[in-house]
């Protein structure tokens, strides 16, 4: 895919990341439900997130090992990354494709689905991880 721009619904956060596939993870844990209002719709971009208007971007620790950036303006949700920063996972929704990209984009994994709610679920088949099988994932590339 390549570099992307994404920002906020009011534009004072803005940034950039290096997407290597299109595709999506679904987040099905609790916090990510709550903070996004609903499922955590989002994409991978490693290492390479790199904010160019920070204005109105906060961060709160949501755990020991992750914390997820908003803004404080508009209160859009832009993407959970590791304490260190190893790690980013961006909101589809807040990422500027373009339609072409847009269609190349596949739902491949849920993760924390022992913590879905009973009253959907998605008819395409995915990889399905557990809390316990994403904590053991986390543990396993995250350094220290």
């Amino acid at each position: 895919m390549g570099k992307v721009t994404g920002k906020c619904l009011c534009g004072d956060v803005e940034f950039e990341a290096t997407l290597e596939k299109y595709e999506v993870t679904a987040c099905q844990c609790s916090m990510c439900r709550r903070w996004s209002g609903g499922i955590f719709l989002s994409l991978d971009a490693k290492n390479t997130l790199s904010i160019k208007n920070a204005t109105g971007l906060k961060f709160y620790q949501s755990s020991d090992w992750g914390k997820r950036g908003f803004c404080h303006n508009c209160g859009t949700s832009l993407f959970w990354q590791t304490t260190g920063n190893e790690q980013a996972y961006v909101t589809y929704s807040s990422l500027e494709l373009s339609d072409a990209d847009k269609q190349r984009l596949k739902l491949t994994a849920e993760i924390f689905v022992d913590d879905q709610p009973e009253f959907y679920c998605f008819s395409n088949q995915t990889q399905r991880l557990t809390g316990e099988d994403v904590m053991k994932l986390l543990a396993e590339h995250t350094p220290g």
